[in-house]
């Protein structure tokens, strides 16, 4: 007589759920300005602020010290890392190429009439909140990017500029961002926006590339960081 049988759920499925919210968790507070560079995570802490037990919180920050987000010392836990000036203007110019590469892989979907339009009514969104005030910069500044991101449609790509913007974006929020960098940027982002609603890859791969040189020279002359 056959007897049936019920698969039963890999035993460590929910401990890696909750580990992968947690590391998403903490990673955006560490994108958001919550935790500072250099500053201790304290595990008890963390597990109060996230509704996480010790175990998943520890594999999250064991991750999240692989990917260079936090760094992992003997004897004190984990502390957000600080990068040094060199580690960032190399970051900033491994995402020239790879945001570049979205920027040119979004503009050749734009083939597509729907995801055209997509993009069109997004930016359109975007455009309508500069200015108010409950809507900072940064949070324009990367819902744009984001949003090419997202139609370039490359989930690797997608993950990579995760890992490498984490740092950039944490030492931009240091950095005093006057009207006349909100302005600057702005107007790169058009060149950007409107090579890629053209379709023209090449132009509009060379305009991310520029606008982020750019960007990162105004944000390491403006910044207060690393100067004596």
């Amino acid at each position: 007589m056959k007897t049936s049988q019920h698969k039963q759920p890999p035993p460590n499925t929910r401990s890696g759920n909750t580990t992968d919210r947690a590391l998403e968790q903490i990673r955006t507070a560490i994108q958001d300005g919550r935790y500072a560079p250099g500053q201790r995570l304290i595990e008890s802490d963390l597990m109060e602020s996230f509704g996480v037990t010790r175990g998943p919180l520890r594999e999250a920050l064991r991750r999240l010290g692989t990917e260079g987000v936090v760094e992992l010392i003997p004897n004190r836990g984990a502390i957000v890392r600080m990068f040094s000036l060199k580690e960032l203007i190399d970051l900033f110019r491994i995402r020239e190429s790879v945001e570049g590469l979205a920027a040119r892989l979004a503009a050749e979907k734009m083939v597509d009439a729907e995801a055209r339009s997509s993009f069109a009514r997004a930016i359109q969104k975007i455009k309508q909140t500069q200015g108010d005030p409950n809507t900072p910069f940064s949070l324009e500044n990367q819902t744009i990017h984001d949003l090419i991101l997202h139609h370039a449609d490359n989930e690797q790509l997608s993950l990579l500029m995760k890992r490498l913007q984490l740092p950039i974006i944490r030492f931009q929020i240091r950095a005093s961002v006057d009207e006349d960098y909100r302005n600057a940027s702005r107007a790169e982002h058009e060149d950007v926006i409107e090579a890629v609603l053209s379709g023209d890859s090449d132009r509009a791969e060379s305009a991310m590339k520029a606008h982020l040189r750019q960007a990162s020279e105004r944000t390491l002359a403006r910044a207060n960081i690393y100067k004596k």
